[in-house]
């Protein structure tokens, strides 16, 4: 029987005998592009497009006449009499009534909305050994090699559906080692997708392994920072706040049944000191709250805040770097856009609910702020008096 491998290095075998070997890259090609079209006749003319493009019109078509006659030479017909390929005039293709093997058909087959079967999946992943015609490269045949990256991509997708398929199997079987080694090869593929880490930390947890499930966050973070110049979205930043706080046993995997954490403060106020109430404010949530994510408002925004607390750059320092000199006043607005902005950053992962003690003696600036802050009507900050 006649096997071809596309799926990695091609391999064209017949009766145990390796036919990729002994031909050339060309008559490799043509076999290729005519199974990936099997269904349907290939016309001459397109097929010298793709292989003999640089060639003038005689040289070309003498070139595809040869490599036909080779094909028929070199693979036999079946039990049947059926030849491999059938040639016309002006066209030719796969013989439909040939029987032979190839892993990139096997692999088309799939539909990620019908196969439910283990074994079936994990004889498909199989069948990825590497990248589609992998080595495979003519020169000057632009046309030839676009379409080899392309097919890839599809091959790619195709593989990330299978696995994504084997995870949900594995996981409604509670089976949830196996879950996570096929997330880890999904994070080779895909090692920026927000929805399989949220998956694979929540499989982590399921495992009750707090420690990886916060480990690998910080790797995602990592990588998203420093390949991306990004922070990883709100939901995954509630799960790893969640994670930190210790609610780490999760029911649901489901992104958007993943709440907020409640943050619970008390500030108090002083009459005569400008800003006094906001900076008590920080300091209280900077204290409640998950620091590392807190202090990713940004550079700017905690240089300007450190203006009325000063603890708030000690703290940045330690994680990051030191800040130019905040001694220099800044200016009211760029300390009230700055606080809001934080306040803000914080509603992302926290529900905060802000008692404030003593408001008959809050500063002049700060309850002005207050007043503007209430009419933003968010939803995640609550004020108690």
């Amino acid at each position: 029987m006649l096997t071809i491998n596309m799926l990695g290095k091609v391999n064209i075998n017949y009766e145990g005998t390796s036919i990729a070997d002994k031909t050339s890259s060309k008559l490799v090609a043509l076999i290729c592009l005519l199974v990936l079209n099997k269904s349907r006749d290939m016309s001459k003319e397109k097929i010298i497009s793709y292989l003999w493009p640089d060639s003038n019109e005689e040289a070309a078509k003498s070139n595809l006449r040869f490599n036909l006659w080779s094909i028929k030479k070199i693979i036999p017909q079946d039990v049947k009499g059926e030849e491999f390929i059938n040639v016309g005039k002006d066209y030719c293709r796969i013989n439909q009534k040939y029987k032979f093997y190839c892993d990139k058909i096997e692999l088309d087959k799939y539909k990620a909305y019908g196969e439910e079967d283990i074994e079936k999946l994990m004889k498909l992943k199989s069948l990825l050994k590497g990248d589609f015609l992998e080595g495979l490269y003519l020169r000057n045949c632009n046309d030839f090699n676009e379409l080899i990256l392309f097919e890839r991509v599809v091959c790619q997708n195709k593989q990330v559906e299978i696995l994504k398929k084997l995870v949900t199997l594995y996981e409604g079987l509670e089976k949830y080692e196996e879950g996570l080694q096929i997330l880890n090869e999904i994070d080779v593929i895909e090692p920026y997708n927000e929805n399989f880490a949220f998956q694979t930390i929540t499989m982590y947890s399921k495992l009750g392994n707090r420690a990886g499930a916060i480990n690998y966050y910080k790797k995602f973070e990592n990588n998203l920072r420093r390949n991306l110049n990004i922070s990883p979205d709100k939901e995954l930043k509630i799960l790893y706040s969640n994670l930190i706080e210790g609610s780490h046993e999760i029911k649901n995997n489901e992104r958007v049944n993943n709440r907020k954490k409640k943050l619970n403060i008390e500030s108090h106020c002083i009459s005569n000191v400008e800003y006094f109430w906001v900076s008590d404010v920080i300091n209280k949530i900077m204290e409640k709250g998950d620091e590392k994510y807190l202090l990713e408002v940004g550079k700017c925004i905690i240089s300007d805040l450190g203006f009325i607390q000063s603890d708030l750059l000690l703290e940045y320092e330690k994680h990051y770097v030191a800040i130019q000199d905040c001694s220099v006043a800044v200016p009211p607005v760029r300390i009230i856009n700055a606080f809001i902005k934080f306040l803000l950053h914080a509603t992302e992962i926290y529900d905060i609910n802000i008692k404030v003690v003593n408001k008959e003696n809050m500063d002049v600036v700060s309850q002005n702020i207050l007043n503007h802050i209430e009419t933003l009507n968010n939803e995640s900050i609550f004020f108690e008096y």
